[in-house]
């Protein structure tokens, strides 16, 4: 009689479209983990047109000590869509999420799910990420700004969690519907969960020993473009789910509940004064550092066109919003 499995307490879901080796270098990571609690992989491709399911499929076949299984969904529906389905399939009582474009630092999953499996009052946690390299402006800018990290404010409550690193009780995130499926590009189906779970009186917790390395986008064009998609998607889901006063609340006002305006997802550039007023803010960030003279200007450039396309794409989704508001 074969060895009974143990019972799945975690399940992992990586959504996946056409980046087959990054996956690949994923799972790699996984597989090396240290004393982390049972677990399953799901990978949920989403109709890639690379060979992003046949070199899953294989690399399974070559760890067949790891619990795990890709999922196609076609046709392309989005990075909300692929987890949703990955969510349902989930054996765990935990999901976890992370990216094609990550690896795990050893002890990773240990430390992420800590604060669930000890304090039964967190209903997600987010962990701590890092650059995969610091040998290109984009790494180092990213890192200056801690691009996808928890948020914490001012009573260390996290709003909102990123899903390169971070794990949900999956009973929880299926009661408030998962995460939305009509935001085509990664930025704000993320944000959109933990709102919906946060307006519930549900709480986040950081782990800072969960690691995950990020890679990030390493050429001008799509690091435009990823900030144009993190402005879209948070522009519709804010004007879908916050009122003006969440929003915009009075300056400094913390109230226990709210804390979408000033430091979380509102644009800090809304105009040629705000514009001014944020580059002089970044600039002194840079020195704080100590980032070099080589180096600043470049940082700065990347300010601009973070913060710009950032606007652009809020504006697409305000103006998306009101037109579904209409139909």
């Amino acid at each position: 009689m074969s060895e009974a499995q143990p019972e799945i307490a975690v399940s992992i879901v990586i959504p996946a479209y056409n980046q087959a080796d990054l996956l690949l270098r994923l799972l790699d990571s996984l597989s090396t983990m240290t004393a982390p609690p049972s677990w399953e992989v799901i990978v949920v491709d989403d109709a890639s047109t690379d060979d992003t399911v046949a070199k899953t499929e294989a690399w399974f076949k070559t760890h067949p000590a790891i619990t795990g299984h890709c999922i196609r969904q076609h046709p392309n529906q989005g990075p909300g869509a692929a987890r949703n389905r990955g969510l349902a399939a989930a054996s765990g009582a935990l999901v976890a999420f992370t990216d094609t474009d990550c690896v795990v630092r050893p002890g990773w999953l240990a430390a992420l799910c800590a604060p669930l499996l000890d304090s039964p009052e967190f209903v997600g946690v987010g962990g701590r990420v890092e650059a995969l390299r610091d040998d290109d402006c984009f790494s180092r800018y990213n890192t200056l700004n801690n691009t996808l990290q928890p948020i914490t404010s001012p009573d260390y409550a996290i709003p909102y969690l990123v899903t390169c690193n971070c794990a949900y009780r999956r009973e929880a995130l299926l009661a408030v519907g998962g995460f939305p499926t009509d935001i085509p590009r990664p930025g704000g189906e993320d944000v959109a969960a933990s709102i919906a779970l946060y307006k519930q009186g549900l709480r986040f917790a950081f782990a800072p020993d969960a690691v995950i390395a990020h890679d990030y986008r390493d050429t001008w064009r799509r690091f435009a473009r990823t900030w144009r998609n993190y402005g879209f998607g948070c522009g519709l889901i804010a004007h879908r789910m916050l009122t003006p006063e969440e929003l915009t609340p009075e300056w400094g006002k913390w109230d226990g509940e709210n804390y979408w305006g000033v430091y979380a997802i509102r644009p800090t550039v809304t105009g040629v004064r705000s514009f001014f007023k944020d580059m002089r803010w970044h600039g002194r960030r840079c020195r704080d550092a100590g980032i070099g003279v080589t180096d600043w200007p470049t940082l700065m450039m990347l300010r601009a066109v973070d913060r710009l396309c950032y606007l652009r794409g809020w504006k697409a989704g305000v103006r998306q919003a009101r037109r579904s508001e209409t139909l």
